[in-house]
């Protein structure tokens, strides 16, 4: 066999990197089917492949009375005695609901009801501690993105005899692949954590939101039931709901998008774009929530693998120090970044606007078309009667540096379609700290409760 050198210039982890491929040398005899010919050099011509990861997904029910197979399930994995981990979702009765299911199914529980917004590390401990008084074989997480990470973090705590959750920021930082049995059944329609690797859990002593990615994370089975999303109260409606839409905006001008994600995360935006509204104004119309519990499901499933942008890192640096609601945080930061994204790939913007919000943008440039998807985000916050300014949810000036810094250093950055630095990140924050940033002439809601 001949060697030859291939020097590969591209984009991705194998840039600049030098390989031997073998070869048949024409003057020896070919085994293959052209017998006495080259083998074929696949590469010619070719640039070198942008390496993707894919992440499975767990098994999922959907549908409208979805919850009432929580028992069924639990048996189906093996779960004997269920860990509960909620926010306790007072009022609502879904958490009895779930208890009582199980019980029929002769599945014991033991209920941890204190995790808050913006889960925290020792809200994980507090919950890892129940599991191991009550030698709970299974977790089962009831309610949004707050519940659900703080019992994923339960799940990686367990699996590595206790450790600090602090140890695991980061991706895959988990050692080991065996973990309890996870149900995760979510009761709002924004953060799709139900079906993702990741979760973000506030670290208490610095004051900011971990980010983790980690296959030990991913639920065994994940329930979502539209019926239990109409609990939320409109305000939560819409803060979650901005949730998914920034999933799906982020996830599909990520550098590191493919097709596949690029397909569900533009779908996610045309349904947030039709239903969220309809759904804020009636939490009883069937229809919006069912749509927007895709929307929330296609959303996660393309930032599982395209990940996400510097919108999320934003929101993280602000629940952490301040403990502020991460959707409506992401709907503040939203419109401001993605104008200063546009330039980075105008062509995804564009798309964003004709496909996602149905702008008809004909005779425009592709630098045009893709501003009204901006455009068309600030009136959706309009209509939500989203707050505009940092200020006005508490931000302090004087955190700005610490909060540009914690911001830049999220590994969730990586998939901002420009380069970013703790200035540019600075800029981003102050565009809209006291002042509202927007590009088209404000308008009441169009909506009404």
């Amino acid at each position: 066999m001949a060697k030859q050198d291939y020097d590969i210039e591209g984009k991705g982890p194998y840039e600049g990197t030098s390989f031997e491929l073998d070869t048949v040398s024409p003057q020896a005899p070919s085994r293959g089917l052209h017998r006495g010919h080259p083998r074929m050099d696949i590469t010619e011509g070719k640039e070198q492949y942008a390496r993707k990861t894919v992440f499975p997904t767990p098994r999922m029910e959907f549908g409208w009375g979805a919850h009432e197979s929580v028992g069924e399930e639990a048996n189906a994995i093996g779960m004997d005695d269920a860990l509960i981990v909620t926010t306790g979702l007072e009022g609502t009765g879904i958490v009895d609901a779930v208890t009582d299911v199980l019980d029929e199914a002769g599945v014991g529980s033991h209920v941890y009801s204190d995790v808050t917004s913006n889960p925290k590390d020792f809200e994980v401990h507090e919950a890892y501690e129940l599991q191991q008084e009550s030698n709970a074989d299974g977790i089962v997480a009831v309610g949004g993105g707050s519940s659900i990470d703080c019992a994923k973090g339960v799940r990686l705590v367990e699996a590595h005899d206790g450790r600090d959750i602090t140890e695991f920021e980061g991706v895959e930082k988990g050692e080991n692949p065996s973990n309890l049995p996870m149900i995760a059944m979510s009761t709002t329609a924004g953060t799709g954590s139900e079906t993702t690797v990741y979760a973000v859990i506030s670290d208490t002593d610095e004051e900011y939101k971990m980010a983790l990615g980690d296959g030990g994370m991913l639920n065994t089975v994940a329930i979502i039931d539209p019926a239990l999303h109409r609990t939320m109260p409109p305000h939560l409606t819409a803060w979650t709901g901005m949730d998914a839409l920034t999933h799906a905006v982020e996830a599909y001008v990520s550098r590191m998008g493919v097709k596949s994600n690029r397909a569900m995360a533009i779908e996610a935006i045309r349904l947030v774009a039709e239903n969220l509204p309809q759904a804020y104004a009636n939490g009883n119309n069937e229809e919006a929530r069912e749509n927007m519990a895709w929307a929330q499901y296609l959303a996660a499933q393309a930032f599982n693998s395209a990940g996400l942008g510097i919108v999320h890192p934003m929101a993280h640096v602000l629940g952490g120090v301040y403990d502020l609601p991460h959707g409506l945080c992401n709907s503040i930061a939203l419109p401001a970044a993605m104008e200063f994204e546009v330039p980075g790939d105008p062509q995804l913007f564009k798309d964003i606007a004709e496909r996602g919000f149905s702008v008809d943008t004909s005779g425009m440039t592709t630098r045009d078309a893709a501003f009204k998807a901006v455009e068309e985000v600030e009136k959706l916050k309009a209509d939500l009667n989203i707050t505009q300014t940092w200020q006005e949810i508490g931000m302090q000036e004087d955190d700005l540096q610490k909060c540009s810094e914690y911001a830049f250093e999220d590994f969730c950055t990586e998939g901002t379609p420009r380069d970013l630095d703790p200035d540019t990140v600075g800029q981003l924050f102050m565009a809209n700290y006291d002042d509202p940033w927007i590009r088209y002439e404000p308008e009441p809601s169009r909506v009404s409760l």
